[in-house]
């Protein structure tokens, strides 16, 4: 049985590509349909803001959890 991750403000995750770089989520959000989204900063880079559905960022594809909260 695959045990379901929880994202929470602190967690930082590092992006899969080349220039990926890494996020610390800030902020989870739930839109008007309920789909939780997180609001991300880059970590070398804290003006650079991003969101993204907790979905994609639990894709093992897509990011790695570096750090927990």
């Amino acid at each position: 049985m695959r045990r379901k991750r929880e994202v929470v403000e602190g967690q930082i995750y590092r992006k899969l590509t080349p220039s990926g770089g890494y996020w610390e989520v800030i902020a989870i959000r739930k839109d008007g349909m309920g789909t939780q989204h997180a609001q991300m900063k880059r970590t070398d880079d804290p003006k650079t803001l991003k969101t993204l559905s907790v979905s994609a960022l639990l894709d093992v594809q897509q990011f790695e959890i570096v750090t927990e909260s």
